[in-house]
Formats: C-alpha cells, sequence, structure tokens
C-alpha cells in the first residue's frame, strides 16, 4: 500500500449505490462421475479427501472425548481449557487446503483444529519421500516416527498419515 493516498472526502462520502449481478446459490448438482468425466479431479484425490476428513472427524472426537469424559480409548487426559470443536466442517477445512502445499500459510480462527491438520495433511501429499522422512526424522528427534514405525505399513506418505491405535491391547 502506498504511503500517501490522496482521498477527497466529498467524493469517498457521496450518496450512491451498489448493484450487484445475480449470485447463484444451490446450484452445484454435479456427481462424482461428473466429476471424475471432466477430469477436473482424480479418482486418488477423492479417496484422499475422503481419508482426510474422516481423519479430521476422528481427531475431533477424539478432542471432544477428553473434554467430556477426562480420557479417549483408556487413557486419562485432563484438560481443563476450552475445546472448540468443528465437528461438521471437514469438508471446509479439507477443501480449503486441497492445494495447499508447505510454503502456503494458514491463520486459523478459535476452531481451527481440522484446518492446521488438513494444510498438514496436504503437505504431506505434496512433499517427496525423501523430504518428507528427513522432516520426520528431525522433529521431536524422530519420537513420534519411532511409535508410528512399529505398526505402521505402506508408503513413506503412509507412515506420515499413520495414527497408533492408542486403546489398550
Amino acid at each position: 500500500m502506498p504511503r500517501s493516498v490522496t482521498i477527497d472526502p466529498g467524493a469517498a462520502r457521496a450518496s450512491g449505490s451498489v448493484s450487484f449481478t445475480p449470485i447463484p446459490l444451490n446450484q452445484y448438482d454435479r456427481s462424482i462421475s461428473d466429476e471424475l468425466s471432466a477430469g477436473g479431479i482424480e479418482r486418488d484425490d477423492l479417496l484422499a479427501i475422503q481419508r482426510d476428513m474422516v481423519l479430521l472427524r476422528a481427531f475431533e472426537v477424539m478432542l471432544n472425548d477428553v473434554k467430556t469424559q477426562g480420557n479417549h480409548a483408556g487413557i486419562e487426559y485432563l484438560h481443563p481449557g476450552p475445546a472448540h470443536l468443528s465437528i461438521g466442517q471437514e469438508a471446509s477445512a479439507v477443501g480449503q487446503a486441497f492445494l495447499l502445499d508447505a510454503d502456503d500459510h494458514i491463520f486459523g480462527s478459535h476452531r481451527s483444529h481440522g484446518e492446521c491438520l488438513a494444510k498438514g495433511l496436504s503437505v504431506i501429499e505434496r512433499m517427496d519421500d525423501d523430504t518428507l522422512m528427513r522432516l520426520m526424522k528431525s522433529t521431536f528427534d524422530g519420537a513420534a516416527l519411532r511409535i508410528v514405525e512399529k505398526d505402521a505399513e505402506g508408503s513413506v506418505k503412509d507412515l506420515a498419515i499413520a495414527r497408533r491405535d492408542l486403546a489398550p491391547a
């Protein structure tokens, strides 16, 4: 923004009106088949979007358990502060993060758990395996990686997304 902008108060406060062209509402009516055949999105992307929404819901449910019951999967945890859940908003968080990469910034609200998680999942999808593995090994000196490595199977990306079942054996 320039350091000085000449504003004519008479022009800025002059009477007038704003008119808009009609804004379409609730008109999206494409099926998944339509989306896939149009070439705008790939099947694997749709599956990743669904997976991310399910992961976000699982996190929110876990957080709700901690808040309301003081535990999750048998692990006691006292969290006396607020927990502003965003259950039901998974699609908006995943949708807004779908094309973000590591260099993009997000600025969440007080209900931004899902937004942060969705952005992280998006970054995992776009990051090459070597960089992702280096990041996992260097974060907390690899402590989280060592936990999920015990049970995880699949690719480096699968390992990055893995969550260890915390239920007692």
